[in-house]
């Protein structure tokens, strides 16, 4: 191998190790705010809930069933549906994070930061 193959290698495993970086800080931005959006979501979700409580039967508001409660209702079930997409997105992005992480750190080329430790 000349010393001009070397080079050549040796600049594109640099190139590929800057991507890799950039990859992964790009991810991390998403998972992070996916988070903030699961956060929301359940913040959301469990006030709507307890927003019901006092139209349930034995409440003070029960006579507004028909016209707030079951409103309350659907706006939950509608919450809980959006929770769940939302919480299901944010564990994928993490899980392919974490394993793109770990494939970086497997065939990290000699030098970079995952063999070095900085």
């Amino acid at each position: 191998m000349s010393i001009k193959d070397r080079a050549r290698i040796r600049a594109e495993a640099i190139e590929e190790a800057r991507l890799d970086e950039e990859q992964e800080v790009r991810l991390q931005q998403r998972v992070g705010k996916w988070k903030r959006g699961t956060i929301l979501m359940g913040i959301a979700l469990v006030v709507s809930v307890v927003a019901v409580v006092p139209f349930l039967y034995g409440y003070p508001l029960h006579d507004q069933w028909d016209a707030v409660g079951k409103k309350l209702i659907l706006l939950s079930m509608i919450l809980l549906a959006a929770f769940m997409y939302v919480a299901a997105t944010t564990y994928n992005l993490w899980s392919y994070l974490k394993a793109i992480k770990g494939i970086h750190k497997k065939f990290s080329p000699p030098g970079s930061k995952y063999r070095t430790g900085k």
